[in-house]
């Protein structure tokens, strides 16, 4: 899906291209009608929750918190680790690409383009992380719970960014195709960091002759 979306964005043209002005065009229509003039601020609030600040902010908490709780550091490695990826692949896409916004209005020469979108992947990379971290501390029914709160959570996100018109639906999707492809990467890693050794066994000892300890 992220190399498909790609692909008909670099070359401005193909289905994914003609649904983005369908659904820019839909959405714009719905937020200018009067008995929706409330969602306004709600929607603004949650693409706020889509910025480096709070989303990185709640990661941060969950690595710590999963650190101390498991005592291993595997947490914060997952952590940097999945952020890091993601923001090189999107400063890259972005600089690579210099998609314009849904205004269509040319891109100035110092700002990067639009795809894929920059909130929907901090928000999906770092609360999803963060689900994925809290849910190895907890049961089963916690993990659940955990994964579809911030599943949940990055689709308001996601569709606050159409709301607000900051984002393209491509940008937004090849943002989520991202992250999912990164998040699976880091559920596996940290399952076997989860079950790696954290010490050395203990020494084997046998009796040996005169009753002396032999290793």
């Amino acid at each position: 899906m992220l190399l498909v979306l790609t692909v008909q964005v670099m070359a401005e043209s193909g289905p994914s291209i003609a649904l983005d002005r369908i659904v820019r065009d839909g959405v714009r229509n719905l937020a200018d009608a009067t008995a929706a003039a409330w969602l306004d601020g709600p929607m603004h609030t949650l693409a706020d929750l889509g910025g480096p600040l709070p989303a990185g902010l709640a990661l941060a908490a969950a690595g710590l918190f999963a650190a101390w709780r498991l005592r291993r550091a595997y947490p914060i490695t997952i952590a940097a680790g999945a952020v890091l990826v993601v923001t090189v692949a999107v400063i890259g896409g972005k600089a690579l690409i210099g998609r314009t916004g849904p205004s269509e209005s040319p891109l100035p020469a110092d700002q990067w383009g639009f795809f894929p979108s920059g909130h929907t992947a901090t928000s999906t990379i770092c609360y999803g992380t963060a689900a994925l971290l809290l849910g190895r501390v907890g049961s089963a029914r916690a993990a659940r719970r955990w994964h579809r709160g911030a599943g949940v959570l990055c689709a308001a996100i996601g569709f606050s960014l159409l709301w607000c018109d900051y984002h393209w639906l491509a940008d937004v999707l090849a943002a989520w195709a991202l992250c999912g492809i990164v998040l699976w990467a880091a559920a596996h890693l940290t399952t076997r960091m989860a079950t790696r050794p954290t010490g050395r066994p203990a020494d084997r000892t046998t009796t040996g002759s005169g009753g002396r300890l032999a290793r």
